[in-house]
C-alpha cells in the first residue's frame, strides 16, 4: 500500500511528490501524458531542434527557488534569459524598464520537471478513469485496466479534468471552489525558420492583437549557433473560437498573423499544439485546496499559471502535509 496516490506529474505534483518523498514517504505518480511536467514542455522537431511550445521562462522570487536558480546557473541547465519583455501595443512595439530576471533551461523547459522527478518513476501514457474511496485509503483505476492503492491522495490537474475523475472523494465545499475555477484555453504555434528574423528582441508580449499575445525567438535560449525558431501563442478568446479546429486549420491562421510582424521570414517547419487548461484568469487564492479527507489539489491554478506558482503550490502542499 502507497502511503500516497499522486495524479498528475505536473510542476506542484512533481514538487509536492520529491517533497514527500525526501521524508521517507511511499508514492505512486500518474500523468496521463507520455513526458511528465505538464505545460513545462520541450517538443523535439525534425533535424535535432527542440522549441518550448508551453511554459515559456521562469522567475525566482522565493527564497526557496531562488536557491535552485543559484544552484542550477553554476551547474549549467539553468540560464538567465531577460529581464525586458517589450511590448506590441497599437501596431507599435514600447520598450519596457527591466523587471525581474526571466531564466529558462538551455536544454528545454522540460529539464524542469527532469530534475524535480530525480529518483523516483512516474506512470506514463495511462490516463487514470476514476479515483474512488476503498476501505483503507483510494484505490485509482487507469484506462488500462490496472489499479494502484494510497492512504492519500494528490491531485495535481485542472478543476474540469479532477471533477471528472475525482468527484466521489471531494467534500461539497472543494467541489464548489473547483466548479468556480476557470482555465482558458490556447493555441501555440511552433516554427522553424530558414533564416532569423531581423529583430532585437528575445520575445514580445502583445496586447490588443486581435490574434496573439506572445511571440518569442525560442534558440535564443539555446547554445550559440541553434536553429532560429519562433513560437506564438494565441489569445484566450480567439482559441476558444476554435477549439475543435484542426492544427493544420489553427496554425495556418496563426502564421498569416505572425508573418507581418516579423517579415521578411521563411519557415522550414511548422506545428501547432493546443493547451486546453493554459491560464487562470482568477485563480484560486491560496497555494492548495483541501479538497476532504486526506484528498488535496494543487497546481499553477491555485495562485496563478506560472512556473513558480505550480512550484510554490506543490512546496506548500507537501510542507503542510508533513506537519
Amino acid at each position: 500500500m502507497n502511503d500516497f496516490l499522486v495524479i498528475g506529474a505536473g510542476l506542484a505534483g512533481l514538487a509536492c511528490a520529491g517533497d514527500l518523498r525526501a521524508q521517507g514517504a511511499k508514492l505512486a505518480v500518474f500523468d496521463k501524458a507520455r513526458g511528465i511536467g505538464g505545460r513545462c514542455a520541450t517538443r523535439r522537431l525534425p533535424g535535432n531542434v527542440r522549441v518550448d511550445h508551453g511554459a515559456q521562462f521562469f522567475t525566482a522570487r522565493s527564497e526557496r527557488l531562488k536557491t535552485l536558480v543559484e544552484s542550477g546557473l553554476s551547474e549549467g541547465w539553468i540560464a538567465e534569459w531577460y529581464k525586458t519583455i517589450p511590448l506590441w501595443k497599437d501596431g507599435k512595439i514600447q520598450e519596457r524598464e527591466p523587471g525581474h530576471p526571466r531564466y529558462a533551461c538551455p536544454a528545454g523547459m522540460n529539464e524542469l520537471p527532469k530534475r524535480l522527478a530525480a529518483g523516483f518513476d512516474v506512470g506514463l501514457a495511462d490516463a487514470v478513469a476514476s479515483v474512488e474511496r476503498v476501505e483503507r485509503g483510494f484505490r485509482a483505476t487507469l484506462s488500462s485496466g490496472t489499479t494502484a492503492e494510497g492512504k492519500k491522495l494528490i491531485l495535481n490537474l485542472p478543476p474540469e479534468q479532477l471533477l471528472e475523475i475525482a468527484r466521489p472523494t471531494l467534500s461539497p465545499e472543494a467541489i464548489t471552489s473547483l466548479e468556480s475555477i476557470e482555465m482558458e484555453p490556447r493555441w501555440a504555434a511552433m516554427f522553424v525558420l530558414s533564416y532569423d528574423i531581423d529583430v532585437l528582441w528575445p520575445a514580445l508580449e502583445l496586447e490588443g492583437h486581435p490574434v496573439l499575445v506572445w511571440l518569442s525567438r525560442d534558440h535564443t535560449k539555446r547554445p550559440e549557433g541553434a536553429t532560429p525558431t519562433l513560437i506564438a501563442h494565441a489569445d484566450a478568446a480567439w482559441t476558444r473560437e476554435r477549439l475543435g479546429a484542426t492544427p493544420n486549420d489553427a496554425l495556418a491562421e496563426i502564421a498569416s498573423a505572425v508573418e507581418p510582424l516579423v517579415k521578411p521570414v521563411r519557415f522550414m517547419q511548422s506545428h501547432a499544439h493546443r493547451w486546453r487548461y493554459a491560464k487562470t484568469p482568477v485563480p484560486l487564492g491560496q497555494p492548495f485546496l483541501e479538497a476532504g479527507e486526506s484528498v488535496w489539489a494543487c497546481g499553477d491554478w491555485c495562485v496563478g499559471g506560472r512556473v513558480e506558482g505550480a512550484l510554490e503550490s506543490g512546496w506548500a502542499l507537501a510542507k503542510q502535509i508533513l506537519s
